[in-house]
């Protein structure tokens, strides 16, 4: 029986969730969906385009921010739901990072965030900025959050009381804080309804 793209995405997080990463491999997959590894180079020519598929395919589960909250609110909504979106597929913020770092992923959620903090008044150098902090928070401490809670699991260390959603929250707060900011300097600045008028 023949396997979609679908399918064989819905196979490599199977495979994240009850092993590892470094368990999803194109014949551990194969073999899993039971076909031959061949079978899967008609979906995706090698390994860096499945994971890079698997990265949009669960980062796609990002829900839009409702365009009826302020900015900064659609901010924090964007955020709160990547890493959401991370927490529940074991591995995938290393996944989202080695895909974006290949650049063979399009980045979307970046597009979105940096797309509402211009929607704020920021310039479009200070809303790219922003929105690679977000992502950054979120990816890096999640990785840290998912590696350490591996690690808890097969007993290679001690169970810690490290609060992860209290790092992350601080982490955005400080992040919208510095980007209000910017958007009030730009607001405040002399010209600045001018150049909003053209």
């Amino acid at each position: 029986m023949s396997n979609n793209r679908a399918d064989v995405l819905r196979a490599a997080r199977h495979i994240l969730t009850d092993h590892s990463l470094a368990d999803l491999s194109m014949r551990r997959l194969a073999a899993d969906l039971g076909v031959r590894p061949n079978a899967l180079y008609w979906h995706f020519p090698n390994k860096q385009t499945l994971l890079a598929a698997l990265s949009d395919d669960i980062l796609g589960e990002v829900r839009t921010a409702p365009g009826s909250l302020p900015w900064d609110e659609r901010l924090a909504f964007l955020a709160t739901g990547m890493r959401a979106a991370l927490l529940s597929v074991p591995d995938s913020a290393e996944v989202v990072s080695s895909s974006w770092a290949s650049g063979l992923s399009p980045k979307s959620i970046a597009i979105d965030l940096s797309s509402v903090a211009r929607d704020g008044g920021l310039s479009e150098r200070d809303a790219r900025a922003v929105a690679t902090a977000v992502c950054q928070l979120v990816i890096g401490l999640t990785i840290e959050e998912q590696t350490r809670a591996q690690m808890e699991r097969l007993q290679v260390i001690e169970p810690s009381d490290r609060d992860f959603t209290a790092e992350f929250t601080d982490g955005l707060s400080v992040i919208l804080d510095g980007a209000r900011l910017r958007a009030l300097a730009v607001t405040a600045s002399p010209g600045a309804a001018e150049s909003k008028e053209k």
